[in-house]
């Protein structure tokens, strides 16, 4: 999954003493920007290969550190204490929703993912394929990416035209980058796509900052009251 990751990241904005729209899309696609680290240095590999599925040529031959099961519960724990240090204001409840949301990636993968995410951190490896049902798959990233959109809007309030622009403009870029991904043609190999991932992802963090910028939580005003 892409863009979808970023449903829960929009969504967590509804909680009553959020964490920032940035770190909550970093927390999203820690666990990829680990692997985007991790495929550059050789630690993990795959391969593109095209057709593999029907909306993915990334065949994820050994990535055992990001996306096993263990792995992803271990940058949950680690994205929480980090946040929790680094971020004190929200306290552990607002920690506790960036580790829900580092762990959110592994659980969307494995809806979309071939059966390449491993139950221990070499064993038995599952995945529900929906990335070979292009409705299923298609389907469940834009209901998750607009489920979580539009609570994010509803536990928001732009605080000039900037806050009522800017939304729209992510989710627009959000369904161009996504358009791009699956119909665009195939990097040449994983590592030439490795490191355009990471700073797709690292621009994404840039903007969920800049977007936080123009819209208040309602609960902080109510708080504020």
């Amino acid at each position: 999954m892409f863009v979808g990751h970023y449903g829960p990241a929009f969504a967590v904005k509804a909680a009553k003493r959020p964490p920032s729209l940035g770190a909550a899309f970093l927390a999203v696609q820690l666990v990829d920007v680990a692997w985007a680290i991790f495929v550059m240095t050789g630690i993990e590999y795959g391969r593109i290969e095209p057709g593999f599925m029907a909306l993915s040529a990334l065949r994820l031959d050994y990535m055992p550190w990001t996306h096993s099961l263990p792995g992803a519960l271990a940058w949950s724990l680690a994205g929480m204490i980090v946040y929790r240090v680094f971020d004190p204001r929200g306290g552990w409840g607002a920690a506790m929703l960036i580790g829900l949301c580092v762990f959110s990636h592994w659980v969307l993968d494995f809806l979309v993912h071939a059966p390449d995410l491993p139950l221990t951190f070499n064993g038995m490896k599952v995945g529900l394929g929906w990335w070979d049902i292009p409705a299923l798959g298609v389907g469940a990233e834009a209901i998750v990416l607009f489920v979580g959109f539009f609570l994010y809007l509803g536990a928001t309030k732009p605080i000039a035209i900037a806050g009522r622009i800017a939304p729209w403009a992510l989710i627009t870029l959000f369904c161009g980058l996504y358009a791009f991904d699956k119909l665009g043609p195939a990097p040449a190999n994983l590592k030439a796509a490795a490191p355009m991932a990471l700073g797709a992802y690292l621009v994404i963090v840039a903007l969920g900052f800049l977007l936080d910028r123009t819209r208040v939580s309602k609960s902080a005003l109510q708080a504020k009251a």
